[in-house]
């Protein structure tokens, strides 16, 4: 036994050091987190109670009986102001019958950057078993606050998905809510509409996409998606898309169109996103096989095409920007960071739904010199994918599976202005046990400034009381 005194106090009396990290839940070791952000709230199994003295300008000591450390929110939001920018010594120490145990210490760096005020995430079943039952959530990152957006048992069951923000100072978002009374419900300057995107002219409704920064375009996909059970014993399903083109939508006039260059039998394509300036969108393709048989032979390549932003109208010439046959990886999701210089994609062995892939990881493409950072230290042990950047560029936030294979979670790193990505940590909850007993996934987790102008009971007015909008079909001129 020993006694330990630092800065001439003990955090607990008389404890036996142990040189391994402390057992905590979730691991919050040795990571960047923004200024602004909630209490990393923690628990330690077995355990009477936990004390914590974070060492930086100054000394802040928080204590919790029991085996979770919940910090107070008033001082843990003084320590981030005293501390912003600031690498802190973090000494935990825990106290089990008459065994006090100091554990070794780890370091949190307070981040100068904020990350955005709120994010969004659809919690869903992680199987195929029971899809009807989903709510898209809004939390607010520097506390604990939540708010419905969307659940579907107010609207007949219907799916819901793609809750997106274009992440300007006046956003722009929408979500697709499906069903005979749906739409995609577009927000922006205070107006919340249901649209049908759906036309004589395209192959249907919009599915993913994004929102350029003025509000007005929008580019998608139209797809025609299967999900099926995957033969393969590793594997739990598989999703493809028999066929996919894009198509974009002016919110303003009310239409949609297309490209023969980005549409057609030929290819697939799917999964665009527009560069920060809005003069070119990514998206990702591959050449149209038989499906389901040629499932793993699917290889998507990042592609690129011109945007005209006065006109809305999608350029004649596709380019590849990394062929998937040279590196043997199949991409989705690209993003562009708003600033322009990075982007971020996801990566796979094959196809074009990497939720349901163990292997998919995160890539980062430097935009100025082609580079290509394979992230092996933010990249877990299975699936990390769908990822949204924060509107300043220096945070992400994705949903990885890398806890148990199975429950996606949302994970946040900052970036910093050379693209250096810190080791990821998962959002901070309230009761950190959230993680071990709520039984659904939190995907597509998307950062945003403003909380969204609307919540679930507009949106099951909407859905039963409002017609959608019927957009027309406008020739690529």
């Amino acid at each position: 036994m020993v006694w330990v005194v630092a800065c001439g106090r003990a955090p607990m009396e008389g404890y036996r050091q142990r040189p391994q990290l402390p057992p905590m839940f979730p691991d919050y070791a040795y990571i960047t987190i923004p200024c602004n952000i909630a209490p990393l709230n923690f628990e330690i199994d077995s355990v009477e109670s936990i004390e914590v003295l974070v060492k930086g300008e100054q000394d802040w000591q928080f204590t919790s009986r029991g085996a979770t450390m919940r910090f107070k929110e008033r001082k843990w939001r003084e320590m981030l102001e005293a501390e912003c920018g600031n690498e802190l010594i973090v000494h935990v120490t825990t106290r089990q019958g008459n065994e006090n145990c100091g554990w070794r210490s780890f370091t949190w760096t307070v981040s100068e950057d904020r990350i955005d005020n709120y994010i969004s995430y659809r919690l869903i079943e992680p199987a195929y078993e029971v899809w009807n039952e989903l709510q898209i959530i809004e939390r607010n990152v520097e506390n604990f606050d939540e708010r419905l957006l969307g659940d579907n048992i107010s609207t007949d069951r219907s799916c819901m998905n793609c809750h997106t923000s274009n992440r300007a100072e006046q956003p722009a978002t929408f979500m697709h809510v499906r069903g005979k009374r749906g739409g995609t419900i577009y927000s922006h300057d205070g107006e919340v509409r249901k649209i049908n995107t759906a036309t004589d002219h395209t192959s249907g409704s919009a599915v993913y996409g994004e929102i350029e920064r003025g509000g007005r375009y929008g580019v998608f996909t139209t797809a025609d998606i299967v999900p099926i059970l995957h033969l393969d014993a590793h594997e739990r399903m598989e999703v493809y898309d028999r066929s996919s083109d894009l198509i974009v939508i002016d919110f303003e006039e009310g239409t949609v169109s297309d490209n023969e260059a980005v549409s057609g039998a030929e290819y697939q394509e799917t999964f665009p996103a527009f560069a920060a300036d809005g003069r070119m969108v990514y998206f990702c393709r591959a050449v149209s096989r038989p499906q389901p048989d040629s499932i793993t032979t699917m290889m998507y390549s990042l592609c690129a095409v011109d945007f005209e932003p006065q006109t809305g109208r999608l350029g004649d010439e596709v380019r590849t920007v990394i062929d998937a046959e040279s590196v043997g990886r199949s991409f989705s999701f690209p993003k562009c960071s708003p600033d322009g210089r990075w982007l971020m994609v996801t990566v796979s062995d094959y196809g074009t739904f990497p939720i349901w892939h163990s292997e998919t990881d995160l890539w980062l493409v430097d935009l100025e010199s082609g580079t290509i950072d394979t992230l092996p230290e933010v990249n877990g042990r299975y699936s990390d994918s769908y990822h949204s950047w924060s509107s300043t560029s220096r945070w992400v936030t994705f949903a990885s599976k890398r806890d148990d294979r199975v429950y996606g979670r949302a994970y946040i790193a900052h970036v910093d202005s050379l693209g250096q990505v810190s080791r990821p940590f998962v959002l901070p909850q309230r009761d950190p046990s959230r993680y071990r007993t709520t039984l659904k996934s939190m995907n597509i987790p998307e950062l945003y400034q403003q909380a969204e102008s609307y919540n679930a009971r507009s949106v099951r007015k909407i859905y039963f009381q409002t017609e959608a909008e019927q957009f027309e079909y406008k020739e690529n001129q």
